[in-house]
Formats: C-alpha cells, sequence, structure tokens
C-alpha cells in the first residue's frame, strides 16, 4: 500500500489540468479503455436483464470496477498498459471494504428515492394531472413548482453530498489500507477543500459532454467511440484529481 498524505487545497485552474491529465492518460492506452469499458457496458447489460437483483449487484460491485480502472491509470501513469485484469482486480484487492461502500451508495440511492416519494410523491402526481388550458391552471403549475422547490434543492444537496463522499473512495480504498469510514470522510474533506477546482472541472466536462452530445447526433457511426472517450476521460479525470489532492509519494508498481 501506498503512503497518503492528508488533502491538500488546489488551485482552481488544476480542475482543468485534471481534464488534461485524463486526457493523456486515456490516449496512452486507448486499445486498454475500449476493451476494459467494454467488458463494463456488457456487465451493466447482463444486470439490466435482471430488474430486481441486477441493478442491486451492479451497484455493490460499482466501487470495485471503479478502483480497479484507478489501478489501470496507476498502471498506465507508470509507463504500462491498461489491461482488463486491472478492471477486475478491485475484487481481489481490498473487495470486502469496496463492497461496503458499494452499500453506501445503496443506502444513498435509497435515502434519495424515499424523500423523493414520501416528500413530493403526491405533489409530483399533482403536477403530472394539471392540464394547461387556462391561466387559472397556469397559476396552480406556478404554485406546484414553487412548492416542490424545497425538495428538488435538498435533492440536489443530498446528491452533491453523495458525490462528494465518493469521489476519492475508491481511489483511497484501492491504494491505503485505510476503512471505509475514513475513505469517505477524506473524501468528503478533498472535494470541500478545492470547490472551487471542481466547479472549474464541472463547467468544462460540462461543454464537453455538450460537444460530444452534439457529435454523436451529428456523426452517428462514431457516436459509440465519442462516448467511451467520455466516459474515460471521466475516469481518468478522477484518477487525476486524486492524484492532485492526496499528493502521494510515486505510487508502487501495480499489478492487477
Amino acid at each position: 500500500m501506498a503512503s497518503l498524505t492528508p488533502p491538500r487545497q488546489v488551485p482552481l485552474w488544476h480542475g482543468a489540468l485534471w481534464i488534461r491529465q485524463g486526457a493523456s492518460t486515456v490516449l496512452h492506452s486507448p486499445i486498454g479503455w475500449t476493451t476494459s469499458l467494454a467488458l463494463w457496458f456488457a456487465f451493466i447489460l447482463v444486470c439490466s436483464l435482471f430488474p430486481m437483483l441486477g441493478p442491486v449487484f451492479f451497484s455493490l460491485s460499482l466501487p470495485a470496477l471503479f478502483a480497479g480502472m484507478m489501478a489501470g491509470c496507476a498502471a498506465v501513469e507508470q509507463g504500462r498498459s491498461l489491461r482488463i485484469p486491472h478492471l477486475l482486480s478491485g475484487f481481489k484487492s481490498s473487495s470486502r471494504r469496496l463492497f461496503q461502500l458499494g452499500m453506501v451508495n445503496i443506502a444513498g440511492e435509497t435515502l434519495l428515492t424515499l424523500v423523493l416519494v414520501l416528500w413530493g410523491g403526491q405533489k409530483m402526481i399533482d403536477l403530472q394531472n394539471l392540464s394547461l388550458d387556462g391561466s387559472g391552471n397556469l397559476e396552480q403549475l406556478r404554485e406546484a413548482l414553487f412548492s416542490l422547490t424545497p425538495l428538488f434543492i435538498t435533492l440536489v444537496l443530498l446528491q452533491l453530498a453523495l458525490l462528494m463522499m465518493g469521489w476519492f473512495a475508491p481511489a483511497l480504498l484501492r491504494f491505503t489500507a485505510m476503512s471505509t469510514l475514513e475513505a469517505l470522510t477524506l473524501s468528503t474533506q478533498g472535494c470541500l477543500l478545492n470547490l472551487p477546482a471542481f466547479l472549474l472541472f464541472t463547467l468544462i466536462m460540462g461543454s464537453l459532454l455538450a460537444i460530444a452530445t452534439f457529435l454523436s447526433f451529428a456523426l452517428p457511426w462514431i457516436s459509440g467511440l465519442i462516448g467511451f472517450f467520455i466516459v474515460a476521460l471521466i475516469i481518468a479525470s478522477v484518477y487525476a484529481s486524486y492524484r492532485d489532492v492526496f499528493h502521494e509519494t510515486p505510487l508502487p508498481p501495480i499489478t492487477p
């Protein structure tokens, strides 16, 4: 396991640096990224065939798969290629703690669903039943949307909290011996310390996603490649942000 320093605050412009470093990581091993993501997407397809258990198993396995891709990024950083065994390495290394992280993901998704249903369920139904055929109903629509604003704000804040808890956690669990709770805590601290950099990262990545969406419609014959690249870029950028915020000593050689 690698030695780890506490999370540090980095300049705002590092949000753009993470994307540039992520693109470099992807372009240094394009075949490895393509084959690994193809296997990942095939796994998603298989899980979708089982409506009840499939999504649960995928949520449990997601941190292990993501941690495996973090190991692949580390291998590319060390001058090697990303390979399929890297993707699967999370199931062999730190698997118990990564599955615990998956259980946290499921608990978070359940919490979001409960808040949506118990707080706004009836209001959402009433909103759907409104017909916009008169000024009175338009006023009702405005009132309904206004009453749902606190719910939407709460859901966004909860989603942001879950995202911050899970952003660095798979890498922390893959490369260190810390507990799942420690990884969740450090991940949140690292994100809170670097909100400006994450804001810039989000703005740039959002722009890239918009461009990718436009290109996918304009050039449908390469939409698959565009999608693969964007997913790979996001994953590699997460690793770049991890290495930047948790400025470790060089990682030891990563073996799948």
